[in-house]
């Protein structure tokens, strides 16, 4: 995934769909694959895409009521799960709802603050 998305940059910035631009592309798109085959490992990435497209009504729902309601701050402890993308996700499907935000991730887990009504 992160061949084709670097691909797709570097066609789109070159300009042009020539031969040298697709020849050029594939060599500087290896090297970007290669590098996060080495530092990411795989996990359930389209899952995790999914989740956090599924957050996105909720956030947008989370923002109007905050809107017209009086929150209340507290806080809160969560484990973090053992897969860095499924965490990954988890971490960006909390962060973008306005109502909660991951405000440190250690051995224990993730500190979350939370806005509730």
């Amino acid at each position: 995934m992160i061949f084709t998305i670097s691909f797709f940059l570097w066609i789109t910035f070159f300009g042009r769909f020539t031969l040298a631009s697709v020849v050029s592309g594939l060599l500087v798109s290896v090297l970007p694959q290669y590098i996060s085959s080495r530092l990411i490992r795989s996990g359930p990435v389209f899952s995790t895409a999914f989740k956090i497209i599924l957050a996105l009504p909720i956030a947008v729902f989370q923002a109007f009521r905050l809107i017209f309601s009086r929150p209340v701050f507290t806080v809160r402890s969560e484990k973090s799960p053992e897969n860095r993308i499924v965490e990954f996700g988890k971490i960006i499907s909390i962060t973008m709802t306005p109502e909660e935000i991951v405000i440190s991730k250690d051995r224990e887990g993730l500190l979350i603050h939370e806005v509730k009504k």
